[in-house]
């Protein structure tokens, strides 16, 4: 049976529709290009449209509730790019790999499986998708893997990451659930839950600060936080998100007026989002013993 009849046959059974990026967001392409596989997720509890590319998380959008994520305005949805919004996964590294053009790993610019999907008994759906090759696939991380996401879409989002190291050596890791979060005005918005804790400021030269109170966002703001409680919040007009996670950093990050150099941002487009992410990197990245596995999770509510 060929790998795109068992991607149906899993998703119908689950009633997940899949469908090409160019129907749900003709707007984010230009004329001849082919789009992406999109599984869109519709159940009494929500909605949800996931990426196979990156296994990208772009929209959730609880019953009765406004969209939790941002995507951007400018984002192309081409085979091969980033994806700029929603939920990207940063693996299996954060930030840049000295030598590579990759930002934030490979993860999210190849094709994931659908490996199982199912309508739960409380009205919730699981999926799961997987990234995995017996042999290495990118000269910067040279190691056999397997990448698993686990998503749920009910009242809330819930995600559980696994990262198997299946070559014979160490695998270094960082990884993040970065996450955008739509906002009527990000000047407006506040994050609470991480008052106290040390941040690597990377707009200062990385220099370690204190942070004091809540955080307002008046600036290019580009923060990781570590030694962080489980539980964040995001305070903005349109209701308050709650971010959990035992991951042990988070980071915040708006591009204010910065958004005018970014192509798939586009210049006055950094007032209606906020990145809080969830992650292991920096102080907290991992090195995975070969045979062995690294996890992590988070869930966003309303």
């Amino acid at each position: 049976m060929s790998a795109s009849l068992v991607l149906e046959q899993l998703a119908r059974a689950a009633g997940i529709r899949l469908v090409p990026s160019t129907e749900l967001y003709p707007e984010l392409h230009t004329a001849g290009d082919a789009g992406l596989p999109l599984l869109v997720v519709e159940n009494r509890l929500a909605r949800a449209v996931i990426a196979l590319q990156g296994a990208h998380v772009m929209a959730f959008k609880p019953a009765g509730q406004q969209e939790m994520l941002w995507l951007s305005p400018k984002s192309v949805l081409k085979a091969g790019v980033p994806i700029r919004g929603g939920i990207p996964l940063c693996v299996p590294w954060f930030g840049p790999a000295e030598g590579s053009p990759l930002m934030h790993g490979f993860g999210r610019i190849r094709e994931w499986s659908l490996v199982a999907a199912e309508a739960c008994a409380d009205g919730a759906t699981r999926i799961v998708l997987e990234l995995a090759s017996e042999t290495p696939v990118d000269d910067f991380w040279p190691h056999a893997f397997s990448f698993r996401l686990e998503v749920v879409i009910g009242t809330s989002l819930s995600l559980a990451m696994q990262v198997v190291n299946r070559g014979n050596a160490p695998a270094p890791l960082q990884f993040a659930f970065h996450t955008y979060f739509i906002v009527p005005s990000v000047a407006e918005a506040l994050v609470t839950g991480l008052e106290n804790t040390t941040y690597l400021d990377k707009a200062d030269e990385m220099k370690r600060k204190a942070q004091k109170g809540e955080i307002a966002i008046t600036e290019f703001t580009n923060r990781i936080y570590l030694d962080v409680p489980d539980v964040q919040v995001l305070k903005a007009a349109s209701g308050n998100v709650k971010i959990e996670s035992k991951a042990k950093c988070a980071v915040v990050w708006n591009a204010w007026n910065e958004d005018k150099t970014m192509a798939d941002m586009g210049e006055g487009n950094h007032k209606t989002y906020l990145c809080i992410e969830r992650g292991d990197v920096a102080d907290y990245a991992v090195t995975i013993p070969a045979g062995e596995s690294y996890r992590t999770a988070m869930t966003l509510s309303r």
